[in-house]
């Protein structure tokens, strides 16, 4: 399943190689987009596999690669322009598609039907579970997405300063991911509780500083430490929940954080269209301290629930 999609997603950037129409370029822009949840989803289940305490690795390699692409790519493309870009991205299909087919072993997927996969998620255990990330997920996003913004008009960098900053938090959020995979291996459940809360106090300082550039700096640092370690809290949560079903698990997973994304833009959009800027975190804090109701009944209910 890996390499046909990285099979189809070479092709598919060679292709935007040649191409200089809009909407087809975006016909092939979309395909790729469609089938990444699938590839991330397969390396979660075969780490998983091999060693569930390690899965937090993916998520490592997930942000590293974004971090890097984003910064390769943006310099391709603005010296170079777009067609470097995506040259770029198909010899780094390339690369992966040699790397999976000559290190990585087959692994059988679930067997179970999926209508038996599906059932095994619905416990309340699970709809739980979901809630929580589903909450979680769209708090972060009502700021995350509108920090460069943000950081522009309230606390006024300029270009130079805010790349810096973006990149930064950047390569602190892998620090987070790490950080927080270690916590989850030695205690899962005050982990999870302690997100909300944590990043909750975080969110309300950085709305504190919004004016004061040192201290913003400082503080973001810190909400780059949550928000890289958001993907390792969820996908452990959610897989935790249905561990006879890991393939349906990860699905489920990658969709909650592409919903939660698409649902936290547009309500921090609303926020920002229809009062002000300053009142995003407002709409975040608002989202984790919702969340937390629903760490608590899990661990209530299912005190003993580990990977």
């Amino acid at each position: 399943m890996m390499l046909i999609i990285l099979i189809i997603t070479a092709i598919c950037n060679l292709i935007q190689f040649f191409i200089t129409e809009y909407y087809i370029g975006l016909v092939f822009r979309i395909i790729p987009a469609i089938l990444y949840p699938i590839a991330v989803s397969s390396a979660l289940t075969i780490v998983g596999e091999i060693s569930p305490k390690d899965t937090n690795k993916v998520i490592l390699g997930v942000s590293a690669g974004s971090i890097v692409g984003l910064s390769v790519t943006s310099y391709l493309g603005l010296s170079f322009g777009y067609q470097a870009a995506m040259l770029w991205y198909c010899l780094i299909d390339v690369l992966a598609f040699i790397l999976i087919f000559s290190f990585v072993s087959e692994f059988e997927g679930n067997k179970e039907p999926v209508a038996i996969q599906i059932g095994h998620a619905k416990s309340k255990l699970f709809l739980i579970s979901i809630i929580y990330v589903f909450c979680m997920v769209v708090g972060i996003s009502i700021t995350y997405n509108y920090i460069p913004t943000y950081l522009n008009q309230i606390t006024h960098l300029d270009a130079n300063m805010l790349f810096f900053t973006l990149f930064l938090m950047g390569l602190i959020s892998m620090v987070g991911t790490t950080l927080f995979g270690h916590l989850i291996n030695k205690n899962g459940n005050a982990t999870v509780l302690f997100y909300p809360i944590g990043f909750t106090a975080i969110m309300f300082f950085v709305g504190l500083f919004a004016k004061l550039p040192f201290q913003e700096f400082c503080i973001l640092m810190l909400f780059s430490i949550f928000d890289g370690s958001a993907y390792t809290v969820s996908q452990y949560w959610i897989t935790t929940a249905v561990p006879e079903a890991p393939e349906f698990a990860n699905g489920i997973f990658l969709l909650l954080c592409n919903l939660g994304i698409f649902i936290g833009t547009m309500v921090g959009g609303f926020i920002i269209g229809m009062i002000d800027i300053l009142y995003i975190f407002y709409g975040s804090i608002i989202m984790m301290l919702l969340a937390i109701p629903f760490v608590l009944l899990r661990i209530k209910f299912y005190p003993n629930i580990h990977r």
